[in-house]
């Protein structure tokens, strides 16, 4: 694996090294597969500046593996007699949650078990630098637009650096850290913990003095010949792409490469007003409030229960989201840039929470209404008892307050009237059978009336003089059919009628 060869590179196995103070700056912009970087090389503008300070400086610029592999080795052969150590590395870096890595502009998508030959494990980097203990400097430049995971074990960033004794970290935007290598790490007497400590966009890890000083008052700048002018028909076209593309990247790569252009001050005027534009500014500050994804599911949520649309709550603010921030900064009389400061997410948590609260109440209003209706309705209709009231209720109201009651009630009174008609039907069985006793019929007769039931379609089963439950079915059928009180019994009108009746 490659990261091998960064990390056995790194650790020294090189050549002896030849200055006394060391500088390496590697800056990727654009990655194969992974996209661009914002200001990603700007990194590389502070080369001239250290090598003024007595640095020898090697650099990378949108570098393969390959490429970072050989740069880093001679840098680690550099460090091996060097006083002073200094390493800038800006781009994409990536972490398991206890190591970081920076990778290469042919770095592919990682993975845990496949991080492939286009990662510098930081750990490596940082054990060069402890050769220099208290005159030693990693400036890392982050890619702050974004903090997404690539599985389920790498995302993007830093893990909490473990630093070696003496080395100092300093992490910030892509932006800003060659600032702090030009102002603060070059510049004679400048005291870095404090420029550090001034900028709100910096922070530091790792070794930190009171006071950190890498170039003394007495150290003397080298004097370096004046960049010759360039002319115009050689950066000329140049121009005219950085135009045409319209973005910091395009001026900031044309400032670097033409910084004695006539078009220079007019690319460093326009790439100011891109880096002060409100929507930017407002971006910026947006990203380094560094938002959890559960945080911006919750402005989601908040949103969302104020009325503005985010079209989901999935933690990602796509359009449907920036769409709903846009609205609310326009309704609340914030400029419409479509991102938030601390300021606007607290204010939308407060109104959220006040909606919320006022939802809450409006709820327990409606319910209070609803039970109030619900027991004047309940009065009026099932505590007045009986089966009309329990139904007209469970009609109205049928999951009310007083439904299980009224269901209960009513079952109830169901049974009650099953049981006063299954008593009745006893009754009546009872008196028929008795009746039907009385006539004393005999088995001839019996036969008879089952022979008479079978010759009229009733079908009493076998004629056998015995009457089973078929007969008794015959017999209802047949009084059914005649008009005559339908008990399965036989009865002097239901006799008679049989004897006399004609087949049909």
């Amino acid at each position: 694996m490659r990261t091998f060869i960064f990390a056995a590179a790194l650790m020294g196995l090189a050549l002896p090294a030849a200055a006394d103070d060391a500088a390496l700056l590697i800056g990727v912009s654009r990655y194969d597969d992974l996209g661009r970087v914002s200001s990603g090389s700007d990194l590389l503008r502070a080369d001239d500046a250290l090598e003024d300070a007595g640095y020898d400086v090697r650099t990378s610029q949108d570098g393969s593996g390959r490429d970072m592999a050989r740069v880093l080795g001679r840098f680690a052969a550099d460090a091996q007699d060097a006083a002073r150590l200094v390493v800038g590395l800006s781009g994409q870096f990536v972490t398991d949650g206890e190591r970081s890595w920076y990778l290469a502009a042919d770095a592919r998508r990682p993975t845990l078990f496949n991080m492939g030959d286009a990662a510098i494990l930081l750990d490596s980097v940082m054990a060069v630098l402890a050769n220099a203990p208290g005159q030693a400097v990693l400036v890392l430049g982050l890619d702050e637009s974004d903090d997404d995971a690539f599985d389920d074990y790498l995302r993007e960033g830093l893990a909490e650096l473990v630093v070696p004794q003496g080395v100092t970290v300093i992490i910030g935007g892509t932006n800003y850290v060659d600032d702090v290598l030009v102002d603060a790490v070059a510049i004679p007497g400048a005291d870095v913990i404090d420029y550090v400590a001034s900028t709100r966009r910096l922070r530091v890890v790792g070794y930190q003095p009171a006071r950190l000083i890498l170039q003394a008052d007495g150290d003397v700048p080298v004097n370096r010949p004046a960049t010759p002018r360039v002319d115009v028909d050689v950066s000329l076209p140049f121009w005219r792409d950085a135009e045409e593309a319209d973005n910091e990247d395009a001026y900031r790569d044309f400032i670097l490469r033409f910084p004695q252009s006539p078009f220079a001050a007019d690319a460093r005027s326009r790439l100011d007003a891109i880096e002060n534009d409100p929507v930017r500014l407002d971006q910026r500050a947006e990203e380094q409030l560094n938002l959890t994804r559960n945080q911006r599911r919750g402005i989601q949520r908040n949103l969302t229960l104020l009325e503005f649309n985010t079209r989901g709550v999935d933690g990602i603010f796509g359009p449907g989201s920036r769409g709903a921030i846009r609205n609310w900064q326009q309704s609340n009389g914030f400029t419409q840039t479509s991102f938030l400061t601390r300021e606007q997410i607290n204010r939308i948590d407060a109104q959220a929470s006040r909606r919320q609260a006022e939802v809450e109440a409006e709820e327990d209003r409606v319910r209070q209404e609803t039970l109030r209706l619900d027991r004047a309705y309940w009065e009026e209709t099932g505590a007045r008892g009986g089966a009309a009231g329990y139904r007209a209720y469970l009609e109205r109201y049928p999951e009310g307050n007083f439904a299980q009651e009224a269901r209960s009630k009513l079952d109830e009174l169901n049974n009650r009237q099953r049981n006063q008609q299954n008593q009745q039907r006893n009754q009546q069985n009872n008196d028929a059978l008795r009746t039907e006793q009385a006539l004393q019929i005999n088995p001839i007769l019996a036969r008879l009336i089952e022979s008479r039931l079978a010759q009229l379609g009733f079908d009493p089963g076998n004629v056998d003089g015995r009457f089973n439950r078929d007969t008794r079915r015959a017999i209802s059928r047949y009084q059914s059919n005649r008009n005559l009180p339908s008990t399965g019994y036989i009865s002097e009108p239901t006799l008679a009628r049989l004897l006399a009746d004609t087949f049909r």
